[in-house]
């Protein structure tokens, strides 16, 4: 009896404990480190009060000085500390990489034992040196995969000591102040005057940044986070990082002053508001509505303070540096960084929409997607930190600035300066498809820096009040032949707007307004199918549906304007089909709209009241029917005869 004898099947090796969830470790360890290097900044530029002398400003300025040594010691120790970590978790994430491979072929070659195995069972004399030789073969494959597996094991072994010493080697205040007086420690003041001097050359701070080594980036990203996070140029991975230890920073200060019975200043609650709602942006991505997306969320911009308190935020879901689509959404009036929660769902709408539309092509179409919420520009909005009286004054002149360019103009450099960065840090192939969306007051935003040169390949307008000054057609936004798409619900009031003149032509107001409708036919752009909304009347109805529904349902699910802007921005555009855009002027919407409200308030309920009176009489009064009702008739004749005379010299049927 011949027999072959088979290797074992492999059994599936655990996966590593260290996850991309770890990361959080690292997120703690550069927050602590921030902190502390604010500390240390703090005690260095303090001393003795000015009211101190003699003895006692000199023991005052020796102990803040010791402090200061001490608290830097720990700090550099920190650095340190998150050096190693985030060296670990590199090695950890290429680990994993290794682990996937190594199962994938572990699984490859128990399915070929398997097969072997039934084979032998049913072969003849004739095949077993065959079989034989294959067997032997096989567990070659399987000795080399176990040598491989046993060499894996020990590199994971490896990182994780390499990990350990560097952690202890820092974990005394004694080596913390020998590696706060090592000579080969990063200069970040020094550092930070250099990125400082590149200005808004996008390239050449990606060059720069590039040429950095890790420990120097550590070292910047910790002490100087809001300038690494919020510097088009650097990666993203790094902007994030830096932004999310600052996140972290300000509410875990925050918090702990409100815990410890402090109550926070106006500016410091909306401060605050600021940091929680970036961190909402980021755990959007993981919420039950979109976690089988499986996208990460970046932080890539941070400034709580900005414009009044208003703040500056920006999140990414999806990488952008590395995605073949990518896309930034520029919201319009009212919105601010404590809205970047809301702002980064529509933007998950989005991504989610076009990730869809792409497999559902055919033959379904690969390709990886980033849709960033952009707050960063002085959207029209309340100023928080105004005190009373001031507080309507400033927050009246801000929210003035929704019929003016001003905020818009400035908002459209930054927005270009911010694709800029996109460009320089994109990392894989091509570069991306990048489509810019403006809504609203963001739309002429968006059109500012497009005019300007903004170097972005599709741009799409929602919901716009204007294209703005000086754009009297597709051709003055210098975007690529074709890729300008525009989308305007009949009954959403903002883009009622857009003209060429002010709301009364000829008069003041003229100098007013946000420029041309561009979903007007002759503007040349391609107007989309939208869902028109709903109609609405009174002050009531204007807000409640017009502005909070109509206004702002472009990224709902079900309305066609998502699946068109989806299209645009997987590179598809050809899919989109043009409605043929406006015939009628965007103010006419307007007049149409008043003039529908003086019937429906007025006319309306003025005939129906005579009407009523009519009936009562004829009911009431039977013997002077005929009499009563002749003598309304008339009435109700010469009453409408002269309301038709004044409508029709006051309100003329077409705007002028």
């Amino acid at each position: 009896m011949t027999t072959i004898e088979l290797p074992a099947q492999l059994p599936p090796e655990p996966e590593l404990k260290v996850t991309a969830a770890s990361s959080a470790v690292l997120t703690d360890v550069r927050a602590a480190a921030t902190a502390v290097s604010d500390v240390a900044d703090w005690a260095r530029s303090s001393g003795a009060p000015e009211d101190f002398g003699g003895d006692a400003a000199r023991a005052a300025d020796h102990a803040v000085t010791i402090f200061a040594r001490d608290t830097d010691a720990v700090n550099a120790a920190l650095e340190r500390g998150a050096l190693a970590i985030d060296a670990f978790l590199d090695q950890m994430r290429q680990r994993r990489t290794e682990h996937a491979d190594l199962m994938d072929r572990r699984q490859r070659l128990n399915a070929e034992q398997e097969s072997l195995r039934q084979r032998i069972q049913g072969a003849t004399q004739d095949q077993v040196a065959s079989l034989q030789a294959e067997a032997a073969d096989l567990r070659q494959r399987f000795a080399a995969y176990l040598s491989d597996l046993q060499a894996w094991r020990e590199r994971v072994d490896a990182d994780e000591q390499a990990c350990v010493r560097a952690l202890s080697a820092v974990d005394e205040l004694a080596e913390g102040t020998a590696a706060a007086a090592d000579a080969s420690r990063a200069d970040t003041a020094a550092l930070a005057a250099e990125l400082t001097a590149l200005g808004t050359d996008t390239d050449a701070v990606n060059a720069w940044w590039s040429g950095l080594s890790q420990a120097q980036r550590n070292a910047l990203i910790i002490s100087h986070p809001d300038l690494v996070g919020n510097t088009n140029g650097i990666a993203t991975g790094d902007r994030d990082e830096a932004n999310t230890s600052a996140v972290q920073r300000d509410i875990e200060y925050l918090i702990g002053r409100q815990e410890s019975g402090d109550s926070l200043s106006a500016s410091e609650r909306r401060w605050l508001e600021n940091a929680q709602s970036v961190e909402l942006a980021v755990a959007n991505a993981t919420s039950a509505s979109y976690a089988e997306l499986g996208v990460e969320a970046y932080v890539m911009a941070y400034q709580p303070h900005a414009f009044g308190g208003d703040g500056i935020a920006a999140v990414a879901y999806g990488n952008p540096d590395t995605a073949d689509h990518t896309a930034v959404y520029v919201p319009g009036i009212m919105q601010d960084g404590t809205q970047i929660d809301e702002n980064g769902l529509q933007a998950l709408n989005l991504y989610e929409e076009t990730v869809n539309s792409m497999a559902g092509e055919d033959p379904p179409r690969t390709g990886s997607v980033s849709t960033i919420a952009w707050i960063g520009y002085d959207s029209p909005n309340f100023n928080p930190e105004s005190k009373w009286p001031w507080d309507l004054v400033d927050s009246a002149g801000d929210v003035a600035h929704t019929v003016t360019e001003s905020n818009a103009q400035a908002g459209g450099v930054a927005l270009s300066q911010f694709v800029d960065g996109l460009n320089s840090t994109h990392t894989t192939g091509d570069q991306p498809h990048l489509t810019v969306i403006g809504h609203s007051y963001g739309s002429t935003t968006s059109a500012y820096a497009a005019a300007g040169g903004m170097a972005a390949d599709s741009l799409v307008l929602i919901g716009s009040p204007g294209a703005s000054e000086g754009v009297t057609n597709v051709h003055d936004l210098n975007m690529p032949e074709g890729q300008v798409f525009v989308g305007a619900a009949d009954h959403d009031p903002v883009s009622w707007l857009g003209g060429k003149d002010g709301l009364f032509p000829g008069t003041w107001d003229d100098s007013l307004g946000l420029g041309e409708d561009p979903a007007q036919s002759d503007f040349g752009a391609t107007v989309f199918a939208v869902d028109n909304g709903q109609e609405f009347h009174g002050p009531g109805g204007l807000v409640s549906t017009g502005f909070m529904q109509n206004h702002v349902n472009y990224f709902d699910d079900g309305n066609p304007a998502l699946a068109s802007m989806a299209d645009v921005v997987s590179g598809n555009s050809g899919a989109v089909v043009d409605t043929g855009g406006r015939t009628q002027d965007a103010h006419d919407y307007l007049y149409d709209w008043v003039g529908g409200e003086v019937q429906h308030h007025v006319i309306d309920p003025v005939v129906d009241g005579v009407v009523s009176t009519y009936e009562g009489v004829r009911d009431g009064v039977v013997e002077t029917y005929e009499g009563v009702r002749d003598g309304v008739n008339d009435a109700v004749d010469t009453a409408t005869d002269t309301w038709n005379h004044v409508w029709d010299s006051v309100w003329p049927p077409r705007w002028p």
